[in-house]
């Protein structure tokens, strides 16, 4: 509804504006347009103002919890006439309509029009005098009004935090790119299962090349040049590359997150197996540890595959690596080196580079066994350590718990109530994360979630793979080669595999 302002006729009555609000179309009863605008205007004619239609201002489908004063059109519209024209007084239907926050309306509203217009006088329909903020009834009104919405939202997110629980229902929301949802004959009715669609395959692409570590730029640059459309049907971008990555629906999971007022702790909940997986978590997993092998060696697309890796023996520094390449006369001529700065040598690239590919190949097999398992062991042991963390856990928040009534109950120090909170909140978040990690951990131990990196690293030829390739499983398999210079041409390696390549499933070191 809109508001078109003209100057009004000269008349006797002083001059009223007044301000509806509606949360939503759906409202009907007391917070309905016609009942507030009826209610209105016959308290304007009770009072002896007159109020014109084009003076009447609405704000539709606004809610004064989540949105403040100085965001409402209708609002903002009323006070720009209320300080341009002769108006004498403001009308609203009931404090609700006014302000559900306390202080919004009266901090980004009232003390700008008593600035100017200190004569303008303020009215509820539900009260016959002239308030002001000052007013302790008036003060009242508005702290019931905000722990009215308060109470309201709490309730609606709790209520769709059951919903999700009991019926497995998903909620409205834009279709993640990969996968279809369900038809159904009657509009938001219905499971509104989502289901594989035919760009899964591209998505699992999308993971499947970034757990063999490429950047998102290369992932972009590899679907760009095969042209394959994105979720919009234009070039791929590695933002949207990047936001397939973080989203955990595609390991079957819904993860919703309640939002509430910023004074409450946001709720997410998380359902496993909600519909069918394109990727498995194994697969997540691994793109994250990609992540922090990333943080810790740099760039994985490098030509120095054993960069940071390679440990002088004798003054136990890690190995410097440089591009000294150059072109002359139209030809590149490649020199790089992998070098020590205390002892003062260089090795050869590709020297080096042939000499340890072929001990590699020749230790390999006798030197690392990844067993599943001895894998499922390491898992099972971790587990248990978790859950006992779990139990200490539980035990703390029962005693604090107590302490807070036994406390409460003797001294009536309410001043305590918000640090028990606060220290239970504590308590309950890192209870929720240690009880997420369990099911990850549950979840990796199936023969199919296992496979996605056993599959990867029992078997292959490193010189078949890219360097971004050959990089990463170096880095997954190697824990250090440490460099013997014993004369300017002879260089011995011993290289020192990882005990267990999958210890990032525990985040144990290697």
């Amino acid at each position: 509804m809109g508001n078109s302002v003209n100057n009004p006729l000269p008349i006797k009555q002083p001059l009223a504006v007044a301000s509806l609000r509606r949360s939503s179309h759906n409202q009907e009863g007391n917070q309905s347009f016609e009942i507030q605008k009826l209610a209105i205007t016959e308290f304007a004619k009770r009072k002896g103002y007159y109020l014109p239609e084009e003076f009447i201002f609405y704000d539709d489908a606004v809610s004064a919890y989540r949105t403040p004063a100085s965001k409402r059109q209708g609002l903002n519209h009323m006070k720009k006439v209320v300080l341009e024209q002769d108006v004498q007084a403001i009308i609203f239907y009931d404090f609700s309509r006014i302000d559900r926050k306390i202080y919004s309306f009266v901090s980004e509203f009232y003390f700008d029009v008593i600035a100017k217009k200190p004569d303008v006088r303020f009215f509820a329909t539900t009260k016959e005098e002239a308030w002001t903020p000052k007013d302790l009834d008036v003060k009242l009104q508005l702290i019931f009004a905000n722990a009215e919405s308060n109470r309201k939202s709490m309730q609606a997110v709790d209520a769709q935090f059951s919903a999700l629980k009991s019926e497995e229902r998903r909620p409205g929301a834009t279709v993640p790119f990969g996968y279809s949802q369900e038809k159904t004959e009657v509009k938001n009715q219905g499971s509104r299962k989502i289901y594989p669609n035919e760009d899964s395959g591209v998505v699992l692409f999308i993971f499947h090349l970034a757990s063999w570590g490429y950047s998102l730029q290369k992932i972009s640059d590899t679907l760009n040049s095969a042209n394959i459309p994105s979720p919009t049907k234009k070039k791929w971008r590695t933002s949207t590359i990047e936001n397939i990555l973080k989203n955990p629906v595609y390991s079957g999971t819904l993860s919703w997150n309640f939002k509430r007022e910023p004074q409450h702790r946001e709720k997410t909940h998380i359902i496993e197996g909600f519909h069918p997986a394109i990727v498995p978590k194994t697969m997540y997993q691994m793109i994250e540890n990609n992540r922090m092998l990333k943080q810790t060696f740099n760039k994985l697309e490098t030509p120095f595959l054993f960069g940071g890796i390679l440990t002088c023996n004798h003054c136990k520094n890690t190995l410097y690596h440089r591009n000294a390449s150059t072109k002359k006369g139209g030809r590149k001529y490649s020199y790089l080196k992998y070098g020590c700065r205390t002892c003062g040598y260089e090795l050869d690239y590709e020297e080096t580079h042939g000499t340890l590919f072929k001990r590699i190949k020749e230790q390999l097999g006798l030197s690392i066994k990844i067993n599943e398992e001895t894998i499922k062991a390491q898992i099972n042991g971790f587990v248990q350590r978790i859950e006992e963390n779990l139990k200490e856990l539980h035990k703390k928040f029962e005693h604090v718990s107590q302490n807070e009534s036994k406390l409460l109950q003797e001294h009536e120090e309410h001043k305590l109530q918000n640090v028990f909170l606060n220290v239970k909140e504590r308590i309950s978040k890192e209870i929720t994360e240690m009880n997420e990690e369990v099911n990850m951990l549950r979840g990796v131990q199936s023969p199919d979630e296992l496979k996605v990196f056993l599959n990867n690293f029992q078997s292959f030829e490193l010189s078949n793979l890219s360097l971004t390739e050959q990089r990463l499983v170096l880095l997954y398999l190697i824990k250090e080669v440490t460099v013997h210079h014993q004369e300017p041409d002879l260089c011995t390696f011993q290289i020192q595999f990882k005990t267990n390549p999958v210890a990032f499933l525990t985040n144990q070191t290697g």
